[in-house]
C-alpha cells in the first residue's frame, strides 16, 4: 500500500467496479492487489484502486510453450465429424 497525494475521488474504484471495468472476476483483481501489482488506497477500512492503474495494467505473458495452432485441414476434419 502506497500513500498517494492529490487523490481524485472520482478516479477511485472498488475491486468490484475495477473487475467490471476490466471484464474480469473480482477475485482476479483481489489477487493483483494481494500480489502488489495494483496499488491500493484504504479509506475507512475499504480498498480502492485507481481507474488509470486498472486500465493501464497489462498481464505478463505466460511462460512456456504456446498452444499448438490448428491447421485448416484439422479444422475441416473436426467439422466433418459431426
Amino acid at each position: 500500500m502506497r500513500r498517494m497525494a492529490n487523490l481524485n475521488p472520482n478516479e477511485l474504484l472498488t475491486p468490484t467496479q475495477a473487475a467490471r471495468l476490466k471484464g474480469v472476476s473480482r477475485q482476479w483483481i483481489a489477487n493483483l492487489i494481494r500480489q502488489e501489482k495494483l496499488d491500493v488506497v484504504k479509506i475507512a477500512g475499504r480498498n480502492f484502486v485507481r481507474q488509470s492503474d486498472v486500465l493501464n495494467y497489462k498481464a505478463a505473458p505466460k511462460s512456456g510453450r504456446p498452444p499448438k495452432a490448428v491447421t485448416t485441414k484439422q479444422a475441416r476434419k473436426k467439422v466433418g465429424k459431426k
